[in-house]
């Protein structure tokens, strides 16, 4: 048996044994291992907040990726490389909702904006009520 089927029997067994159900089980196993939701949220809204204050002039280090005037920036050499999202997008910081992290992509200011409020955090994509991010 694999470790996924052997996880599966277990959760199956517990749940069985508690008589909870086995969603229930899994959202718990998950929460035990330290991973947050609420945290991804703070954590993209920190990088929000520090995307906010640059700009395609500024230095960088080389393959670092940001979001910069609303576009998706990356590092090459020590210069900001922009590509623009699509149109009614903007660029954003946003939290994981399966595991610890951020990722950066191009999103709707309103989904940007009700991802952080089902991370659980309040503030906008910034923390700080700023509603956005270009």
């Amino acid at each position: 048996m694999g470790l996924s089927q052997n996880f599966f029997v277990i959760a199956m067994l517990a749940s069985m044994a508690s008589a909870a159900p086995l969603a229930s089980y899994y959202v718990l196993v998950s929460n035990s291992s330290g991973f947050s939701q609420q945290q991804n949220g703070l954590d993209a809204q920190k990088l929000n907040a520090q995307f906010a204050t640059m700009s395609a002039n500024d230095s960088c280090t080389s393959d670092a990726q940001a979001c910069v005037s609303g576009a998706f920036a990356q590092c090459i050499g020590s210069s900001w490389e922009l590509t623009p999202c699509s149109s009614g997008l903007s660029c954003f910081a946003l939290p994981l909702v399966a595991k610890a992290g951020t990722s950066l992509a191009c999103d709707t200011q309103s989904d940007a904006e009700a991802r952080f409020v089902a991370a659980g955090v309040q503030g906008g994509v910034t923390g700080n009520g700023t509603t956005s991010n270009t």
